[in-house]
This record gives C-alpha cells, sequence and structure tokens, in this order.
C-alpha cells in the first residue's frame, strides 16, 4: 500500500476550496455557492479531498492535510461539534472516511492548498 498525501483549504474569499496533490503536482480550486462560512468551506476542502483520493488513490494509505485546527479535531474526536451546519458536514465527512484515510493538521506555512489560495487573493471576489 502506497502512502499518499493530499492538501486541502477553504477560504471565504471568493467562496473557494482547493486542494494540491503533490503526486500529480496538481491544484484544484473549487468554487462554493451559498451562505458558507470559513469553517464550512475547512470541512467542504475535507471532504473534497476524501472524494479524490477515494477515485484517483483507492488502495493507498492516504492522509489529508488541512490547516484547519477545528475541523481536524472534530473530526479527530478531540473537540466537540457545535452547530447545525458544522454538526451535519462532520457527520458527512465522518461517513465517507475510511480505514486508509487519516486527517491530519499542518501548518498554513506548510500547506500547498493555502499557500494557493493565498496566492489568488487578489483574482478571488
Amino acid at each position: 500500500m502506497t502512502a499518499t498525501k493530499l492538501y486541502v483549504d477553504g477560504g471565504t474569499r471568493g467562496s473557494v476550496i482547493c486542494l494540491f496533490d503533490p503526486q500529480r503536482d496538481k491544484k484544484i480550486v473549487k468554487k462554493r455557492t451559498g451562505n458558507v462560512t470559513n469553517n464550512d468551506l475547512e470541512y467542504l476542502a475535507i471532504i473534497y479531498g476524501i472524494e479524490y483520493a477515494k477515485k484517483y488513490f483507492p488502495k493507498d494509505k492516504l492522509t489529508i492535510y488541512s490547516d484547519s485546527k477545528l475541523a481536524v479535531n472534530q473530526i479527530n474526536g478531540e473537540y466537540k461539534v457545535n452547530g447545525d451546519n458544522l454538526i451535519a458536514l462532520h457527520k458527512k465527512t465522518l461517513r465517507k472516511l475510511t480505514d486508509n484515510i487519516t486527517i491530519q493538521w499542518v501548518r498554513r506555512s506548510f500547506n500547498p492548498a493555502g499557500i494557493h489560495l493565498e496566492s489568488l487573493k487578489g483574482m478571488l471576489k
């Protein structure tokens, strides 16, 4: 089983999520619609990462890195989940997780997905 890494981030500037796949040197930015908070976007980025992993790396042992301490610690059972919107996203995330996928926190300065979103600041509205 190959060890694979994905990096994700979500940001309210432009209501976008970003995934960086270092194996394929691919950055994907997706715009979200509706009334979403930063924490919603962080969860949506993780969910997208899980779906992407299942499609492109179904047999790999995979770690998804996010710079959202809140989302990562909630998913890993270390923080309580509050608010209907986060409870729903948390449940959806846990339903999609498999034994070969882990979610881990990474500093923003070491998150290529977050760095890429920062570089797009002027273009996202």
